[in-house]
């Protein structure tokens, strides 16, 4: 795995990143959550007008990477745009289906599943099944939920792979809700003083904010290496089943770091750490929370094996293996 990112996905990250910036950057997630069709009005367009609808994430390595770094990128302001869920069907599936929303079983709500006629619901990963859309009805820690529910199965060719891409692309948008978090806390650190003293030089602070970086930077690493994997196709469940128990980790530790560095005002509603904290709890519950990941990749384990450095032999036949629990 080359570790340097190609030079011309590099570019489109930085042209993408100050697209946003133009457009008001955390501004636009407030503003949608009090007017959603600002999401079509001004969202679509930016989007539609960067070229990032039309990538494809099994393209190139230069296509490829631009995608993965181009979410990252609309994570660092939450973007109210499903941009992973939009990306992450087979280029061939586009004309038929504008987005897929992995889930664990069936559910009634969907983020932004508004946006668009065509939305496929794969429950597990493993089937997939167009959605009837409701209407938009949100909540404190879902602030872009839509009613729907089943209509039909909806046959996806290469649903794996979809699967596969949703996973390395949500964490990516991830790491850059939690880079903004850090970024937030790490500012606090330096501004807020105490006993005339940056806050940033007491030890409790210096442990939370390094605290932040490993999990950040592992995150970063592993989210890099499954996609390389992944394109490469040689993942496993396994793979991208560690994959978001490393992400849902790093978030809680990363969060609640933030949250204990910023004290209150970090949940002031005025405060960018409050919207991060917000935006990212749909995509950290859906399609499963920690313990419900980690039971699912222990019995993973179990049956598959797990290639890594030090590499773990199956001991269980998936016959055996009990269902995880939830």
């Amino acid at each position: 795995m080359k570790r340097d990112w190609p030079a011309e996905s590099l570019n489109y990250r930085d042209t993408v990143a100050a697209a946003l910036r133009r457009r008001g950057g955390f501004d636009l997630a407030r503003q949608a959550e009090s007017e959603p069709d600002i999401r079509h009005s001004t969202v679509r367009p930016l989007l539609d007008g960067l070229g990032l609808p039309a990538l494809d994430p099994w393209g190139g390595d230069e296509e490829s990477a631009a995608v993965a770094l181009a979410v990252c990128e609309a994570g660092r302001v939450v973007l109210p745009w499903p941009v992973v869920e939009q990306l992450a069907v087979p280029q061939a599936a586009r004309e038929q289906i504008a987005a897929i929303h992995v889930t664990d079983g069936v559910r009634n709500r969907l983020s932004h599943a508004d946006l668009f006629d065509s939305v496929v619901m794969c429950p597990g990963g493993e089937e997939s099944w167009a959605t009837t859309i409701g209407r938009l009805n949100p909540a404190p820690l879902d602030p872009f939920a839509v009613e729907v529910s089943v209509a039909q199965p909806r046959h996806l060719d290469r649903l794996p792979d979809a699967v596969a891409m949703h996973t390395v692309l949500t964490a990516f948008w991830v790491h850059g809700a939690l880079s903004t978090a850090l970024q937030q806390a790490t500012l606090h650190a330096r501004d807020r003083h105490q006993f005339g003293s940056p806050i940033g030089r007491f030890g409790e602070i210096r442990w939370r904010l390094a605290d932040m970086v490993v999990a950040l930077d592992g995150l970063a690493e592993l989210a890099r290496h499954t996609w390389w994997v992944v394109r490469k196709g040689r993942s496993s469940t396994v793979d991208l089943l560690a994959l978001r128990v490393h992400m849902l980790e790093a978030s809680e530790g990363i969060l609640s770091h933030a949250h204990q560095v910023l004290g209150a005002m970090g949940l002031c509603e005025e405060h960018n750490l409050t919207v991060v904290d917000r935006h990212l709890q749909p995509v950290l519950r859906r399609p499963g929370g920690l313990l419900r990941t980690t039971a699912k990749l222990a019995d993973a384990v179990a049956t598959e094996g797990f290639d890594a450095p030090f590499p773990v032999l199956p001991w269980r036949s998936a016959e055996s293996a009990p269902a995880a629990a939830v």
